[in-house]
């Protein structure tokens, strides 16, 4: 019980972050829209994830199930900015057990933070394709 409660704090900071920053839009790079991406993950997803291997703190979620890394994603077998794009958009605003709420992202920032993540993808993992 502890830990579902834990997975719903962490939700809720996660998606408030997220309507903090859609209510103050920063300016981002016009021409790249992963490195947009990588500044909205930063601000948006270290709560649970780890985004970066630079990025400023570890994250604060401490339920059973860490979630995976964005390298971790990056290196999936299936994963491409569309499949990561999907994932996002269809992500319940309730959550299951250890699953990610819906963050609640534009369109342009789903692109953006799937492109981020795809930039971290290992060599070896796409010569093998």
């Amino acid at each position: 019980m502890i830990r579902r409660g834990l997975a719903v704090i962490a939700a809720i900071t996660a998606c408030s972050v997220l309507t903090a920053i859609a209510a103050h839009p920063q300016t981002k790079p016009l021409d790249d829209s992963a490195e947009a991406g990588r500044i909205l993950a930063l601000r948006a997803c270290t709560g649970c994830h780890i985004v970066a291997s630079d990025q400023p703190y570890m994250p604060i979620y401490k339920g059973a199930r860490r979630p995976p890394d964005f390298k971790d994603i990056a290196n999936k077998s299936d994963s491409s900015v569309g499949a990561l794009r999907n994932y996002l958009a269809t992500l319940p605003a309730v959550p299951k057990s250890f699953q990610m709420a819906n963050p609640d992202l534009s369109e342009e920032q789903m692109r953006d933070v799937s492109n981020y993540i795809m930039t971290l993808r290992d060599m070896s993992s796409t010569s093998s394709r």
